[in-house]
């Protein structure tokens, strides 16, 4: 008689810890979205701000310390796009490398694709410029408990519960 158990589940323990029955991956939930969402933006918030005022010193001290509206104007510009770039870069080697932001490492999520699997470089790069359309955040809305918004369907990639 055979000691293995022949009802024993199949393939690899981190597969099998991030599902609830078979085909089906343990979503992360609602609550563990919005506080991953806070904390990321809180970090982004602090390094973009930290970023704009070291551009904003450097630009003044080569200006002899004055600054006219316009200049103004296009250093406010500079800044604008250097925080959305920041944005993306922070998402893309963060999930990239690791599947993870440090919002998502704080709530104990990680990104995968569909199936469980590791995400590919284009869905993460996917994900990431998809949080760049207008009122993506509101897309999480209205899904019955099921926290799934379009940066999250348009790359087909999903955010499971690792602990």
């Amino acid at each position: 008689m055979s000691s293995e158990n022949p009802y024993a589940p199949s393939g690899s323990f981190e597969a099998i810890a991030s599902q609830t029955s078979p085909g089906q991956l343990r979503l992360a939930s609602q609550n563990q979205r919005l506080l991953t969402f806070i904390i990321d933006n809180v970090i982004l918030y602090l390094i973009n701000s930290g970023i704009g005022f070291a551009i904003g010193l450097i630009f003044v001290a080569l200006n002899g310390g004055s600054i006219t509206e316009g200049e103004l104007a296009g250093l406010q510009l500079f800044a604008s796009l250097v925080g959305v770039l920041l944005v993306v870069v922070y998402y893309v080697v963060l999930e990239g490398l690791t599947g993870m932001t440090l919002g998502k490492m704080i709530m104990g999520t990680k990104v995968v694709n569909e199936s469980g699997g590791s995400p590919s470089f284009g869905q993460i790069l996917g994900r990431s410029f998809c949080r760049l359309i207008p009122f993506e955040v509101f897309s999480f809305l209205g899904n019955k408990g099921f926290p799934i918004g379009w940066h999250d369907s348009i790359p087909k990639t999903r955010v499971i519960k690792t602990r």
